[in-house]
């Protein structure tokens, strides 16, 4: 009987220990997490509940450390807007949580109230400390039916324009006037062309040229195809090599739609750069700003890297030659008196692949301009002793008059795992551009559907997405505004006023 129950005891306890840490500690230390990034007074932990847990995988040689599994309910406790540039928002939110951007539902554009619950599928690395249990860090992240065509326009409408269309016809004929021939002939092949448009994109979507399988672009861009889909707008995400690959097939009319960052976009508009042998890309035109795209400064967690000046002599990676981005890095760290070999060595590693190479000290840093949370970021910082250095206050003044495309901007405190303090940078916008052949009512359905209070991009898949709002629509613009881009954020923006008056409204 004693040995019976000394089996029992042995069993509870061994069940106990593998549970560990408690929901306590874990709703404890969640909820410190949060008070320290947000402040005492935006969430509330409404309901946690314990999923699982299992070690981790990329614990270091001599560690015991677990992955523990949760589900969890905020509350919002006041008005707020997730979706800041360079505030603690949806991308720290994502991090501290260890969710995937489809793990967490609720984040709205435009806002949200006091009252709203966002809930997570979250995850969270505990190290075991002697008998204690530690808190280290959240983990890394590891084509529709055709639709039919909308009857919007009443059959007889369409016939009274058509006769008013065949007496135009008949008139400009009896003239005899050349001229005047010639201009119908050019207006209505423009005017075939614009309907037979129209029609194609009604049936088979818009290409929206994104970017790698893998990268934040393409992500964006499925879950703006959904949203679409949702609001009977077909957008069909292309994958592409990213940037200046996006807008060749702008140019080339192999895409209807195109993510671009800003300084890219210029430098097409322009004729410069990449873009200088084939001249002035005048057509391009934006229908707004979607999020900023940051620099980032990655080090290894080394006391004698602690600013910009101390990569003089070392090893950068600044990826591939010849792209806007790299143009941009180099006068980053020209601003902080390192010049392209002479005062550092170059290596044309891209981001991702340099991280691990980072980590095993075959360069000292790599550079890149991303949108937060960079998922390859994350997944490195949480697995490495790595770093994110800031930009001298000087320097983002020179590089930022130098460069008007370029906006200071930071990296909210919580960004990325281990990230306690707001790091100073510079960055851009990342547009969705078009071309002036798409119809202002076209553009102007596109933008409303992209910046309509409500969306969760985030659910759909977009950390980036749930940074598109309307106060930022305009921010960072490189190119002219599509004419029905303007009308729908003008629309859109006076909604909004109309919105906080009320709210304001005694």
């Amino acid at each position: 009987m004693l040995k019976r129950l000394s089996l029992v005891l042995l069993l509870f306890l061994l069940a106990a220990c593998s549970r560990q840490p408690d929901d306590a500690a874990l709703r404890s230390d969640l909820q410190t997490e949060l008070t320290q990034t947000y402040g005492d007074d935006l969430f509330k932990i409404v309901d946690l509940q314990r999923k699982g847990s299992a070690q981790d995988s990329t614990e270091p040689a001599g560690q015991t450390r677990r992955v523990i599994y949760y589900d969890i309910a905020l509350q919002v406790e006041r008005e707020v807007e997730l979706g800041g540039w360079d505030q603690p928002g949806v991308a720290s939110l994502v991090t501290l949580l260890g969710a995937g951007s489809r793990g967490v539902v609720g984040v709205k554009s435009g806002g949200n109230e006091a009252g709203d619950v966002i809930e997570a599928h979250g995850s969270a690395i505990y190290r075991k400390d002697g008998g204690n249990w530690v808190f280290v860090t959240p983990p890394g992240l590891t084509s529709a039916t055709v639709p039919n065509y909308e009857s919007g326009v009443s059959q007889p409408v369409a016939r009274q324009l058509l006769g008013t269309l065949n007496e135009i016809t008949q008139s400009v004929v009896n003239t005899g006037s050349t001229a005047a021939q010639r201009v119908l002939q050019q207006e209505l092949q423009r005017s075939v062309a614009r309907i037979d448009g129209r029609l194609t994109r009604m049936q088979q979507g818009y290409p929206l040229a994104s970017g790698p399988e893998q990268g934040e672009y393409a992500a964006f861009a499925r879950a703006l195809g959904q949203i679409g889909r949702e609001h009977g707008v077909r957008i069909a995400a292309l994958t592409t090599g990213g940037s200046a690959d996006n807008i060749r097939l702008l140019r080339s009319d192999d895409a209807v739609l195109a993510i671009a960052q800003a300084d890219t976009a210029r430098l097409a508009y322009e004729g410069e750069g990449p873009f200088e042998s084939q001249g002035q890309f005048a057509q391009i035109r934006a229908l707004g700003s979607l999020y900023p795209e940051m620099v980032h400064i990655v080090v290894r967690d080394d006391a004698g890297l602690s600013q910009i000046a101390d990569l003089k002599g070392k090893k950068v990676a600044l990826g591939p030659p010849g792209s806007a981005i790299r143009t941009t890095l180099t006068a980053v760290l020209e601003a902080h008196g390192l010049k392209a070999g002479v005062d550092y060595e170059v290596s044309e590693l891209p981001f991702a692949a340099s991280l691990p190479v980072l980590n095993r000290g075959g360069v000292d840093a790599t550079v890149h301009i991303i949108g937060v949370p960079a998922n390859v970021l994350r997944d490195a910082l949480a697995e490495a002793s790595l770093k994110l250095l800031a930009l001298e206050r000087d320097a983002i003044q020179e590089v930022v008059k130098a460069n008007p495309v370029l906006i200071p901007l930071s990296i909210a405190s919580g960004t990325y795992p281990g990230q306690r303090e707001t790091i100073t940078t510079v960055g851009m916008a990342a547009l969705l551009l078009s071309t002036d052949e798409l119809t202002r009512d076209e553009a102007k359905r596109i933008t409303e559907v992209l910046y309509q209070s409500g969306n969760d991009l985030l659910e759909k898949g977009s950390a980036q997405g749930a940074q598109v709002s309307i106060q930022n629509a305009r921010r960072g613009l490189s190119v002219p505004l599509h004419v029905g881009a303007q009308e729908a954020l003008l629309g859109l923006e006076s909604i909004q006023k109309q919105r906080i008056a009320e709210k304001q409204a005694p």
